[in-house]
């Protein structure tokens, strides 16, 4: 039985508990003194991808992802993150060359100070402006991830910029100012990637339709890719609350996803107009656009209502008469419902989308393009399984993408899942660029 001494005799022994003239042992200091840091390994994906189109140009594609992280707040308002990640891909087999990569590539990492209604961030930060899934219109300062194209979730679809981030809160009321120092272009697989926007094997350019012409150009082409200067800025203002949240934005971006422009010497020669190159370029264009828009969310009864617009003063297109690029103004929207009909679990979300482009007679882009995009999620076995879908489908033409999966769910923070991603379209849809990359998957994710 352990004895407590009266608070006035100090002298007294108490058997069982330290002298108090004995200072502690260091290690029992180090015990007691918690870590300021919060150091985890946020996000981890291992994937097992077997290529099973008849015309497939590689066998397997497989890929891992871990992304870490590290935070302590400092003296005061301070606070500080610092994170890091790593990307491998392994592809083999058949025809193309073999990928076995390892990157590494900063995550977030920023200085913050917090004021009472207002916070700045300095640092590496993965901003996402809008609200609608998949293909937000106001999303235009954000990075792009094209390594696997399509295959994952649009928040890990996307990669952190240098930003000055500053925000202020009042009243219901937000204002959201950000601004890019360096332009970051959008992270781009391995040249001999099965996912990467040239096709060497083919000829073929992304978003293009086929040119039989130009094909052996592209074959040979070296790639330039321009990344100087800073990426823009923008200003986002938003309201919650009041029966619906709203918010309207400006913004000077760059596209993250380059546009191919051919080399004046290739095009002359393909006009007849003068010899081939020894060595055709492909130039990787990054123009900059204003950016007009908002987006609106509401709830319609047991649904959530959600949409999104925005105008772009400069969108790239290629001429079809002499493959010149140019600009012309864009206009993009979605209007979307996330539900749970009939039952509580399954969650239902359906997304209508269009894509116009404006003054953009003979060029070889679709002038306008019309898509529906969602998802259908039922847990089940108590919960322990989880099926889904995600897909998106053409509306005026052909352009599918299927992704269904079945994953256990029951070792939590853990998933192990399979599944497939199918691609199919007309040629110049993306896809029909990618259709002999259906894959079966089997993999492991985890978020920490």
């Amino acid at each position: 039985m352990l004895l407590t001494a009266p608070a006035a005799a100090e002298d007294v022994l108490i058997f069982g508990e330290p002298d108090p003239d004995e200072p502690e042992p260091p290690e029992a200091e180090a015990a007691e003194m918690p870590s300021p840091w919060d150091t985890r390994i946020e996000r981890g994906l291992l994937e097992l991808g077997q290529l099973a189109a008849n015309r497939r140009t590689a066998d397997f594609s497989h890929h891992g992802r871990a992304e870490f992280r590290a935070g302590r707040t400092l003296a005061g308002d301070w606070e500080l993150r610092l994170g890091a990640r790593l990307d491998g891909h392994w592809q083999g087999g058949g025809e193309r060359s073999g990928v076995s990569r390892l990157d590494a590539d900063y995550a977030e990492n920023w200085l913050r100070y917090r004021g009472r209604d207002w916070r700045l961030t300095v640092g590496t930060q993965r901003v996402l402006w809008g609200r609608v899934d998949e293909i937000p219109p106001t999303d235009r300062l954000s990075t792009k991830d094209l390594t696997r194209f399509a295959l994952d979730e649009m928040v890990d679809r996307r990669r952190t910029n240098p930003a000055v981030r500053l925000e202020f809160h009042q009243a219901g009321w937000a204002v959201d100012l950000l601004f890019l120092p360096l332009f970051r272009p959008a992270e781009l697989p391995d040249r001999d990637s099965v996912w990467h926007p040239v096709d060497r094997e083919r000829g073929r350019l992304f978003g293009l339709p086929a040119d039989p012409a130009l094909a052996p150009f592209i074959r040979d082409a070296r790639i330039d890719d321009d990344v100087s200067g800073d990426g823009g800025g923008g200003l986002r203002l938003s309201r919650a609350g009041a029966g619906a949240d709203f918010a309207l934005t400006l913004q000077r971006a760059r596209h993250s996803q380059p546009h191919y422009r051919v080399d004046d010497a290739t095009r002359a020669a393909l006009l007849g107009a003068g010899p081939p190159p020894e060595r055709p370029t492909l130039y990787a264009e990054h123009p900059r656009t204003w950016v007009v828009g908002g987006d609106l969310a509401t709830e319609l009864g047991a649904w959530t209502v959600r949409a999104e617009a925005a105008w772009l003063s400069d969108v790239p297109v290629t001429r079809a008469d002499d493959l010149r690029q140019r600009t012309v103004a864009g206009f993009d929207w979605v209007l979307g419902v996330e539900g749970f009909p009939g039952d509580r679990d399954f969650r239902t979300t359906l997304q209508v989308a269009g894509q116009h482009l404006d003054g953009a007679g003979g060029v070889l882009e679709a002038r306008e393009a019309y898509y529906l995009t969602g998802e259908l999620e039922n847990p089940f076995a108590d919960h322990q399984w989880r099926a889904r879908v995600r897909f998106s489908a053409g509306l005026d033409r052909r352009d599918v993408y299927l992704n269904p999966e079945l994953a256990w769910i029951g070792f939590e923070p853990h998933e192990f899942y399979a599944g497939l991603h199918w691609l199919d379209g007309r040629d110049d849809t993306a896809g029909g660029f990618y259709r002999d990359n259906r894959m079966l998957v089997l993999g492991w994710r985890g978020q920490f």
